[in-house]
């Protein structure tokens, strides 16, 4: 009977063997724990960059189509001018064109002419101006008047 051990030996044992079933599982639950982390680190990054890309989407076709408003208000300001001056004169139009464009904004799809401080132009009725306004009174101001055959 002495080859089994005693209760106390075998209750050392098991203490022992629980101690160290208890230390792995503190060490797992601890590597665990900081996988989570990580990966609550990473999904914030994912979150980030799709709202970022998102954002950089529309950013893009935002900036399309203002360059395609821009482009159909430049045609339409060259036709009223060709119409005003009675020819097809495109070297006095783009110099015209790099002096007023500053003056000419499209918000919420509506073509406003401005101010030097960014109010808009309104017509002597109170209107706001119109692009035949506009080019008439192009006409008649001492700067650009000189792109103007008449």
């Amino acid at each position: 009977m002495q080859d089994q051990p005693d209760d106390k030996t075998l209750l050392a044992n098991a203490k022992q063997a629980l101690k160290v079933e208890y230390q792995k599982s503190a060490a797992l639950s601890s590597q665990l724990q900081l996988i989570k982390t990580q990966l609550d680190q990473v999904q914030a990054e994912n979150k980030i960059l799709r709202e970022s890309a998102y954002e950089d989407v529309i950013k893009h076709f935002e900036a399309r189509t203002q360059a395609a408003e821009a482009l159909a208000l430049k045609t339409e300001v060259r036709q009223r001018f060709l119409e005003a001056n009675g020819c097809e004169d495109d070297e006095s139009f783009d110099s015209l064109w790099d002096s007023i464009k500053n003056k000419i904004q499209i918000q919420d799809g509506e073509v406003r002419i401005v101010a030097p401080n960014g109010t808009p132009k309104f017509t002597f009725k109170g209107n706001m101006m119109t692009l035949r306004d506009f080019i008439q009174s192009l006409k008649e101001d001492p700067i650009s008047r000189k792109f103007f055959s008449n």
